[in-house]
């Protein structure tokens, strides 16, 4: 993959992939093997995790489309082999944190898709893409879904920051781009370290 072209994006916007898409099958050592190695480096690039998190749900029976998209995750990677997250020191220590989700995205069993990533700083410290464990019926709902696991794992975080003699000066703040979902989490009643920690959610 050295002599490929690289690539600006690590997948095409709007691409779906299927376990029932038709084509070759690939073999499927092989694509367990790349698959791992691109998890492997989602623990430093963050960019990547939602189309490695996409492809690895085809490990089983993968097809030449599966292999393509895999494929192109390493032509982007080839192509910013120089990115990375740059920690200034100094920076004001206040916890933000961004969340999305794509509403049915999976066209198996229609599961949505949840993504965070939490800044300290001047740099990421947390991330993740997953697929959410129940069926959404609403745009509102799967992005609720996703905030809900957002302020969940900002309480964790508080409380290892605050072991490691971090204080945060500010509560989170959580940036979400839905405004149903952001009037229906102001309607929440929230309590005790939830309530300290959560701010209001700006889109």
């Amino acid at each position: 993959m050295e002599n490929f072209k690289p690539v600006k994006s690590p997948i095409v916007s709007g691409t779906k992939l299927s376990k029932t898409d038709e084509g070759k099958y690939v073999d499927a050592t092989t694509y367990k093997q790349m698959e791992g190695s691109l998890m492997y480096l989602t623990v430093t690039r963050p960019d990547i995790v939602f189309a490695v998190s996409l492809i690895s749900r085809f490990m089983e029976k993968p097809v030449e489309k599966h292999l393509m998209a895999a494929k192109r995750i390493l032509r982007y990677v080839e192509g910013t082999i120089e990115y990375g997250i740059y920690y200034k020191r100094y920076e004001k220590e206040q916890l933000l944190v961004y969340t999305d989700s794509d509403y049915a995205g999976d066209l198996d069993d229609r599961k949505s898709t949840s993504g965070y990533m939490f800044l300290l700083g001047s740099g990421a410290i947390s991330w993740c893409s997953r697929k959410q464990p129940v069926v959404t019926l609403s745009t509102t709902e799967a992005k609720f879904v996703a905030a809900t696991v957002c302020v969940s794992q900002g309480i964790w975080l508080g409380r290892i920051l605050s072991e490691l003699g971090v204080s945060l000066q500010k509560r989170m703040i959580v940036f979400c781009d839905n405004t149903s979902t952001i009037k229906l989490s102001k309607t929440q009643s929230c309590t005790g370290e939830a309530s300290t920690l959560m701010c209001a959610f700006i889109s």
